[in-house]
């Protein structure tokens, strides 16, 4: 992983992955609750803070949380949220992203999707990565498909629950898949 546990930047081929800092407090402070609106610089601070402080515990082999904050490159503004968050399910590394409703269905989801991916397993040297959807959204259950994630159950209300191993990861990227 990187020195700085608090900074990492990922790039795709239209997206820049990053998690936030001070910086970036009135564009976190637009984009943090996207779907509800926007947020005081306050709770933008706050939020930084608490994000800097899961950032803080990751560490190789491990993700506690890592949210990344998506820009398309060239410009100045959050578009969405992704990451790996291994806190809300004991023992599983859970893939996320959310993109505003302005920027979906342009393959975004499937690049910071395919992104992360590359670097749990190739970087943090995660073993797994669990995702999962509301039944309905098709356009997530296509993304996970489409990064290799095979479904293998569902939850009590019908969501279906993917993984992907390292296994899979590495037979996909050997052939070239990804």
């Amino acid at each position: 992983m990187s020195a700085n546990v608090n900074y990492v930047e990922l790039h795709t081929k239209d997206l820049v992955l990053k998690t936030v800092n001070v910086g970036d407090i009135e564009e976190v402070a637009r984009m943090w609750e996207f779907q509800e609106g926007p947020v005081s610089i306050s709770e933008a601070q706050q939020a930084i803070e608490y994000m800097q402080s899961n950032h803080s515990q990751n560490q190789p082999g491990k993700i506690h949380h890592l949210c990344f904050a998506v820009w398309e490159k060239g410009e100045n503004r959050i578009i969405g949220w992704c990451g790996l968050d291994g806190k809300c399910s004991l023992r599983k590394t859970v893939l996320f992203y959310a993109l505003d409703e302005a920027y979906r269905n342009r393959g975004f989801a499937t690049q910071c999707a395919s992104r992360l991916l590359s670097y749990a397993f190739e970087e943090v040297k995660l073993k797994r990565i669990d995702g999962g959807c509301a039944k309905d959204n098709t356009a997530s259950y296509r993304v996970m498909e489409k990064i290799g994630m095979e479904q293998y159950t569902f939850e009590e209300n019908g969501d279906p629950l993917f993984f992907i191993d390292e296994v899979m990861y590495n037979e996909r990227k050997t052939s070239n898949i990804l």
